[in-house]
């Protein structure tokens, strides 16, 4: 619509065009993007699956991907960043970060639910032998990742958003682990 009204204000003999489009390529890149998400989200479903084989097993794992995700985006508008590739790659990279502390959290109480705890038990007791282990596991890899977001120069400005998003989505993941990943395991 302003094309055209700029159009007309024109002197006759000139035209006007859209010299570079970069909506084109950045559209494309963001789909691209969300297609991996899918694709990752997809594996880490099956290979999950593949080595806890239980569909029940499955459903805590998966439900803290989402959860994470969520903190990790929470984090992004509080820090006040945008929603581009590298932060998309942020929260790709960190679907198979945000797992694990899900994983040994569900892997524990099956072994107490094994041994004749109530679900509810097993949970309480699971949880409770894995405080430690679950807090270092997240502040190791939240620890690798905010030295790139501590870096001067380009590589700095480039990568803080980078290495933000994904050490605040494995922080969430943690703490997923350490309160909701549990109760699932007692009710599912």
């Amino acid at each position: 619509a302003e094309m055209e009204k700029i159009k007309k204000e024109l002197p006759s003999g000139m035209e006007t065009g859209i010299g570079y489009d970069s909506t084109v390529y950045i559209t494309g890149a963001i789909s691209e993007v969300l297609k991996t998400l899918a694709e990752t989200l997809l594996i880490v479903v099956l290979v999950i699956f593949l080595f806890l084989g239980s569909f029940r097993a499955v459903l805590v794992p998966v439900l803290a991907i989402p959860l994470s995700i969520l903190g990790a985006v929470f984090i992004m508008q509080v820090a006040g960043f945008s929603i581009n590739l590298l932060t998309l790659l942020a929260i790709v990279l960190c679907v198979g970060l945000v797992v694990d502390d899900a994983i040994v959290m569900v892997e524990n109480v099956e072994r107490h639910l094994a041994a004749g705890l109530s679900p509810f038990d097993a949970a309480i007791k699971g949880a409770r032998e894995l405080v430690g282990p679950v807090i270092s596991m997240t502040v190791t890899l939240a620890a690798v990742y905010l030295p790139i977001a501590l870096q001067g120069g380009l590589t700095g400005s480039l990568f803080r958003e980078f290495a933000l998003t994904l050490a605040g989505a494995v922080i969430v993941s943690g703490v997923v682990a350490l309160t909701i990943s549990p109760a699932m395991s007692a009710y599912l």
